[in-house]
Parts: C-alpha cells; sequence; structure tokens
C-alpha cells in the first residue's frame, strides 16, 4: 500500500490538497503523478513512508532552502511560518545581526523540525552575504538548493515550476531573472542594466538580471563553482561562475519580486560601484 500526500496549486494559484491510498499494482507513483499533471496540476511535495521513515520530496529531489539574514528578528516568524511544505530543510544563516535576529532564529528552531540555524559573523567592509550563503551551502543536505534573500521579495513557493523548467531545458542551475518588471524603481533597473551590458562586452553572457538573489541548482555543482567571494560580489561572481563552468546547463527562470519585508541592507550607489569593479578586474584575473 502506498500512502501519497500532496500539495499543489490549482485554478488561479490556489493551494489545494491531496491525500490518496491506493493498493500498489499496475498502476505505480509515476502513473499517477502522470495523470495529476495530465490534469494540469503541479505537485509540489510528496511524503512516502520508506522504512517507517517519511521522507518529504520534491519528485525525486530532497530540497534545502538556504536564507542569510541580517537583522531580520521583527518579521523572522512570519517569514519561516510562510515556507511552503515541499522544502525538506530550511537553513538560516545569521550574519553580524546587532539585533536579537539569532536568538530568534534559535527559538523558532525549536519549534520547526526542519530549520536549522547557523552563524558566520566574517565581512568584508561590513558586508558577509557571500560567507553565510557558502556557509549554508556546506551544510546543505538537500539535492536540490535554493538560495533566497531572508526579506520575502523573492517567490519561494514558484520553486516546483522553476524546478520543471530546468528539467525541460536541462539546466543545472537557475537564476530567477526579475527582470522585465515594471514594480522596480527605475535607478535600480538602470544599475542592473549597467552590469548586465558590462557582463556582456566582457564576457560575452548575455544576462537579464546580474544581481538576482534567488538561484535553484544541484548541491552536486557546487565545488564547480569556485565561490570565494564574501561580500556582496558573491552574486555576480555564482552566476559568472556558473556559465564559465556549467556552459549552457546554466540558464535564467522568469519570477516576479514581491514586497520587502523590513529595511534593505544596501547602500545601492556603494554597491553597483563595488559590483562594476569587481566584475571588470574579475575578467582579467581569471585562469
Amino acid at each position: 500500500m502506498t500512502i501519497l500526500h500532496t500539495n499543489y496549486f490549482g485554478g488561479g494559484g490556489v493551494k489545494c490538497s491531496l491525500n490518496a491510498v491506493w493498493t500498489t499494482g499496475d498502476e505505480t507513483l509515476e502513473t499517477m503523478l502522470f495523470d495529476l499533471f495530465g490534469q494540469g496540476f503541479c505537485p509540489t511535495s510528496l511524503v512516502v513512508p520508506r522504512n517507517g521513515v517519511l521522507t518529504q520530496m520534491l519528485g525525486e529531489y530532497r530540497v534545502s532552502l538556504i536564507m542569510p539574514c541580517r537583522n531580520e528578528s521583527a518579521h523572522l516568524a512570519g517569514l519561516i511560518d510562510e515556507v511552503p511544505d515541499f522544502y525538506d530543510e530550511i537553513i538560516l544563516i545569521s550574519n553580524a545581526s546587532t539585533d536579537d535576529t539569532y536568538e530568534v532564529a534559535k527559538d523558532l528552531e525549536r519549534r520547526y523540525p526542519k530549520l536549522r540555524v547557523l552563524k558566520d559573523d566574517r565581512t568584508i567592509n561590513g558586508i558577509g552575504y557571500g560567507f553565510a550563503h557558502m556557509t549554508g551551502m556546506t551544510a546543505a543536505r538537500g539535492d536540490l538548493l535554493v538560495c533566497s534573500d531572508c526579506d520575502g521579495t523573492y517567490p519561494i513557493g514558484d520553486t516546483p515550476r522553476i524546478i520543471e523548467e530546468m528539467r525541460r531545458r536541462g539546466l543545472e542551475f537557475a537564476s530567477c531573472t526579475r527582470y522585465p518588471a515594471k514594480d522596480i524603481p527605475l535607478k535600480l533597473q538602470m544599475g542592473v542594466r549597467t552590469l548586465n551590458l558590462e557582463i556582456a562586452l566582457l564576457y560575452g553572457l548575455r544576462i537579464r538580471d546580474s544581481l538576482s538573489g534567488m538561484w535553484v541548482f544541484h548541491r552536486s555543482v557546487v565545488p564547480k563553482l569556485h565561490l570565494t567571494e564574501g561580500d556582496w560580489n558573491l552574486s555576480p561572481q555564482i552566476k559568472l561562475n556558473a556559465h564559465r563552468y556549467l556552459g549552457d546547463r546554466f540558464g535564467e527562470v522568469s519570477i516576479k519580486q514581491r514586497a520587502r519585508h523590513g529595511d534593505t541592507k544596501q547602500r545601492y550607489f556603494e554597491t553597483g560601484m563595488r559590483h562594476l569593479l569587481w566584475i571588470a578586474r574579475n575578467r582579467f584575473v581569471q585562469d
């Protein structure tokens, strides 16, 4: 006997649940899921008893959500509560927080079995975004890793759709592009376009969102990415290295950005200039 519990998104994006119990015979689990796809459903989580242990998977993959955070204590509980059920683990990395983010996260860790809270306070010029991400990637146990900011702006509920598109296109690394977009301030769009143009001229890579902070990729490619940047520059580095080492197994997938929780940690002009210089320097120091 096989027991299936799956969440899926039906018409109008409404989250629904399906429970089914059947005796395994001519119809296998794969056939049942195919039938669901054929009816227009997009299954997002699957729980199947295996040797007495419930293993939650998205398709055949275990999925880890990695989120660096700094000074996010005010909305952390709500954010974790909104994480979709299909994630097998949530890795939260506090980086140089000056409020009680780490303490709040550790309290949440006792309430949410999937949540793992880490701390990495390394910084470069006060920024440790890249260090936190690399720490999360090292700790992750999933087959697929989803990296996202901890401010609610990225649609982490879209992961099933993104994974399906990765399968269809043969991607091992997907960078989630927010562009074109009308609801992002023009000055930010112009900054990203400038960096996109620089990347196109120096690397021959046409990219729509050089600074996206949401990426979905196979854990097996992490060693191939050769990540080193501990600050904001991890964002362009991870895309450039994925393109360099993975070739056409790297690509962009469209998403829609959501409203932010809390205040941004970015100093846009200063960060943009650091990106501009790093992208140019990196082009001429590659081995």
